[in-house]
C-alpha cells in the first residue's frame, strides 16, 4: 500500500494515527490541527512529530495553502451535540464549538481527499440534531463522495468502556469499493473487564480514593444480574456524588470516559468496611481508550518538565486528553476494513 498522507483536524492525542500506526499502514501527517497547547504537545510526542505541523485554530487555516491529502480526519467538538451539554447544537455560523465542523467541510471541498472520517456523539441522530447530520452527509454527496455510517460501540472492540459513539466514512466516489465494507467491520467479544486493566490496590495513591465521610454516605447493593455495577440507593445531596449515581464493580464495565469527573470504582479490601471506592486513575482511562502506558508515561514525563517545572500536576490533562480522544480498538477496526480488507 501506498504512504497515506493525512490530515488530521481537532486532533486531541491522536487516535486516527495511532490506529493507523497499529495497523502498520505507511502514513505521513501533512499538518495537524489542536488548539489545546496540552494536547498539541501530547500528539507531537505521541507521534513524533514537530509541533510546527499544527495548524492550531482551524477557524484561522489559510484553506488555500494546504497540500493535499488522502485522508481527512476529524472528531469535530461534541459539547454543543451531547446529552451531557447544552444542546446548543451545530448549525453553520451559529459560532457554537459544535459548529466547527462545518470548517471541516470547507476544507474538503478545497482538497477533496479520497477519505473523510468523522467522530462525533450518538446523540448527533437525534431529533434535536438530526438536520445537522443530514445536512453535512447531503453536502459531502454533492461534493462527490459515497458516505457510509454507523454507531459502535466501544465495549464490542474488547473494551470494558460503554462509549457509543457515530462515524461517518466518505469516499470519494472514484475510489472502488465495497457497498457492504462498513457491515463488515469485525467486533470483538469482550474477553476483558475492569479488573484486567486497573493498577493493583498497593500501587493507587491515596488521593484517588473518595474520602471515609464521603464514602460512608454510599449506601449500595450490588447489582447482581448484569454485573455492571453497584446502584446508589442513599443520600445523594453531596455534590461530588449527584454526577456518579452508579460505581461500577471491577468485575464489569464502566460508564463512557468524560474529560473530568472519571467513573468510580468499588475496590473489596481488607480493611474493617472491606470495600473503597476509587476514581479511575488518568493511566487507567487511557487504556481504556486503547493507548499504550509507553504513550501515557511519555507524555506525562514531557508535559511535567515543559508546562509544570517537573512537579506531578499533570492529572487534569491527563484525564482531558483521555475524556476528547477516540477508542483506539474502534478505528483500528474501521481502517482495517476500509483500507487494508480492500486491497
Amino acid at each position: 500500500m501506498e504512504s497515506i498522507k493525512v490530515l488530521s483536524l481537532f486532533s486531541g492525542i491522536g487516535a486516527f494515527e495511532k490506529a493507523l500506526t497499529n495497523l502498520d499502514i505507511n502514513y505521513e501527517i501533512v499538518n495537524y490541527c489542536e488548539i489545546d497547547k496540552y494536547a498539541s504537545h501530547a500528539y507531537s510526542v505521541i507521534h513524533a512529530v514537530s509541533e510546527d505541523l499544527n495548524l492550531k485554530d482551524i477557524t484561522k487555516i489559510d484553506i488555500g495553502c494546504l497540500p493535499y491529502c488522502d485522508l481527512i480526519t476529524h472528531g469535530s467538538p461534541c459539547q454543543d451535540f451531547s446529552v451531557s451539554g447544552e444542546n446548543k447544537g451545530g448549525d453553520e455560523g451559529s459560532n457554537t464549538r459544535s459548529s466547527l465542523m462545518w470548517n471541516t467541510v470547507s476544507i474538503v471541498k478545497h482538497i477533496r481527499p479520497r477519505y473523510v472520517v468523522w467522530e462525533n456523539v450518538k446523540n448527533v441522530l437525534s431529533k434535536t440534531h438530526e438536520h445537522n447530520f443530514d445536512k453535512y452527509i447531503n453536502t459531502l454527496r454533492k461534493l462527490g463522495y459515497n458516505n457510509y455510517y454507523k454507531v459502535l460501540n466501544a465495549k464490542d472492540f474488547n473494551i470494558p468502556q460503554n462509549r457509543e459513539r457515530i462515524f461517518v466514512v466518505s469516499v470519494r466516489n472514484d475510489v472502488k469499493i465495497s457497498d457492504t465494507w462498513i457491515e463488515d467491520i469485525n467486533t470483538k467479544e469482550l474477553s476483558m473487564c475492569l479488573k484486567d486493566i486497573i493498577e493493583p490496590i498497593e500501587m493507587v495513591p491515596e488521593k484517588y480514593y473518595l474520602s471515609e465521610s464521603v464514602t460512608s454516605k454510599l449506601i449500595y447493593r450490588q447489582n447482581t444480574t448484569a454485573k455492571s455495577g453497584i446502584t446508589i440507593v442513599g443520600d445523594l445531596n453531596n455534590s461530588e456524588l449527584k454526577m456518579n449515581k452508579r460505581i461500577f464493580s471491577t468485575l464489569g464495565i464502566c460508564s463512557t470516559i468524560l474529560t473530568t469527573n472519571p467513573p468510580k470504582i468499588y475496590i473489596e479490601t481488607p480493611t474493617d468496611t472491606g470495600y473503597k471506592i476509587r476514581k479511575l486513575m488518568p493511566v487507567e482511562c487511557w487504556r481504556l481508550m486503547g493507548f499504550s502506558d509507553k504513550d501515557y508515561w511519555r507524555v506525562k514525563e514531557t508535559l511535567e518538565k515543559t508546562f509544570y517545572k517537573g512537579k506531578d500536576r499533570t492529572d487534569s490533562q491527563m484525564y482531558k486528553m483521555a475524556g476528547n480522544s477516540i477508542v483506539v480498538n474502534v478505528l483500528e477496526s474501521i481502517f482495517k476494513s476500509l483500507l487494508i480488507d480492500q486491497d
